[in-house]
């Protein structure tokens, strides 16, 4: 990888995707900050029934309860930004263009994957600051900069309490490895959507959704199907069975299982990157 080249790339994907990219970035942010939005119209509508600026600001949102909406918003978010990382390659001609640069196949792939997956979560970071200081601002001005306040963001990132801890991205409150394997199946989750890119160029979030839903009604068939042989095996040597040795091993082996996914994902999705195509079957 030369870094003059790829600051070429980058260069010339931004003068020619940069409202696309702007598009995305604003569109999460305006998702995200909608609490804001319904904080400001519920005080103005209070503060115009009541006159009083102590029952409009009674309309206050949390800096906790802004965090847990900002995060069902990114991870809903995620999947469709992960399904843009190929953007490039939807039609014909831009994938011409695409596979046509002067550059290495790991130099592009490199620059879509930051301008997407790292950008949706600089944009996720960056919008906690930005909410924050919009509703100071507002309240400052509109109430009285008496009344203005900032969010704790000792809860808005990490922070460790007595039964456990906060992690800013799932908002888990409990044992820290548990947590760790949530954001795991999170990733892995992303990541199928990217593999789902690479895979099929158009319609391919829906594709990938569609797979999702029909791998899970098949697990749970699986699973009924063989209810009556769990039901009726015996148990009997689980007494035996150090119960810390078992939850070690059920925690190594799901965070093995998420690890591998996630490569795998990524590791296909450069491999079909650098084969891709003009026209194929699967992307006309």
């Amino acid at each position: 990888m030369k870094y003059d080249r790829f600051l070429k790339v980058a260069r010339y994907n931004l003068a020619i995707n940069r409202a696309l990219y702007l598009k995305m970035a604003v569109s999460l942010f305006l998702v995200m900050a909608l609490p804001l939005l319904l904080f400001i119209v519920k005080t103005i509508w209070t503060m115009g029934i009541t006159r009083n600026v102590d029952y409009a600001l009674a309309a206050t949102i949390p800096g906790s309860n802004i965090r847990g909406w900002m995060q069902v918003s990114f991870i809903f978010a995620m999947p469709i930004i992960c399904g843009y990382m190929f953007h490039n390659l939807l039609t014909k001609q831009t994938r011409t263009k695409e596979l046509t640069l002067p550059a290495s196949n790991g130099e592009k792939f490199l620059f879509h994957a930051l301008m997407t997956v790292g950008g949706a979560f600089v944009v996720y970071f960056v919008s906690f600051f930005v909410i924050d200081l919009l509703q100071y601002l507002y309240v400052a001005l509109v109430f009285g900069i008496s009344h203005a306040t900032f969010f704790p963001y000792k809860l808005l990132f990490f922070s460790y309490k007595a039964t456990g801890c906060v992690d800013p991205i799932t908002a888990f409150m409990g044992d820290f490895w548990l947590g760790f394997i949530l954001k795991q199946a999170w990733v892995a989750y992303f990541s199928t959507y990217i593999l789902g890119n690479a895979i099929k160029y158009k319609y391919n979030v829906l594709w990938t959704y569609v797979f999702h839903v029909a791998l899970g009604f098949v697990s749970m068939a699986l699973l009924g199907l063989s209810m009556p042989v769990i039901i009726g095996a015996d148990w009997a040597w689980l007494q035996n069975i150090e119960l810390e040795k078992v939850m070690l091993f059920f925690r190594i082996s799901i965070t093995l299982f998420f690890s591998f996914i996630t490569i795998f994902c990524w590791w296909m999705s450069y491999r079909l990157y650098c084969r891709a195509q003009i026209t194929t079957r699967r992307n006309p």
